[in-house]
């Protein structure tokens, strides 16, 4: 009997963890698509960020993450950069695409994502101004680098870091 258990739980768990996997890969093809369109436009179209946001509603509804907690992520994940975008430091597009990461992460995960990318735009900014760039810097590529950097750290963290990073 055990052994049957052990079996389906074995099962259900390697469909969850395959599930989360396709919607990391997923969020991450999302970012990188948006990074470049705002590298080569300075725009990122709101048809990619309402198809994120739909494909996190369906990785949700398919076990990947809670859905209440894809919607507090997405709310938390606006409100991170709401400041920056409300002084006008950020485009609202960016605050979208940081809004579309949280559906997909979660709350703790966009969090940590968030102070990631904080992290990577200033080296990015360090990048522009060695260069002497004098456009400015399209901020996708920080949040594409900031949501990499975590998931990263959250496949190779400790298990007591687990925690920290997520669900």
């Amino acid at each position: 009997m055990l052994a049957g258990y052990s079996v389906v739980w074995d099962r259900s768990f390697n469909a969850c963890v395959a599930v989360y996997s396709a919607a990391a890969v997923t969020l991450l093809c999302l970012l990188l698509l948006a990074a470049v369109l705002d590298a080569r436009s300075r725009r990122i179209p709101n048809l990619l960020v309402l198809l994120g946001l739909l494909l996190a509603l369906g990785f949700s509804l398919s076990g990947a993450l809670p859905v209440i907690q894809a919607i507090s992520g997405t709310v938390v994940g606006l409100a991170c950069f709401s400041p920056l975008y409300l002084r006008g430091a950020m485009g609202a597009g960016d605050l979208k695409l940081m809004g579309l990461a949280g559906s997909f992460l979660g709350v703790k995960g966009v969090l940590a994502s968030a102070l990631l990318t904080a992290l990577s735009g200033g080296g990015l900014a360090l990048v522009y101004l060695g260069f002497m760039v004098t456009s400015e810097l399209p901020y996708a590529i920080a949040i594409f680098l900031g949501v990499f950097e975590f998931l990263l750290l959250k496949q190779f963290s400790p298990h007591y870091l687990h925690d920290f990073f997520g669900p």
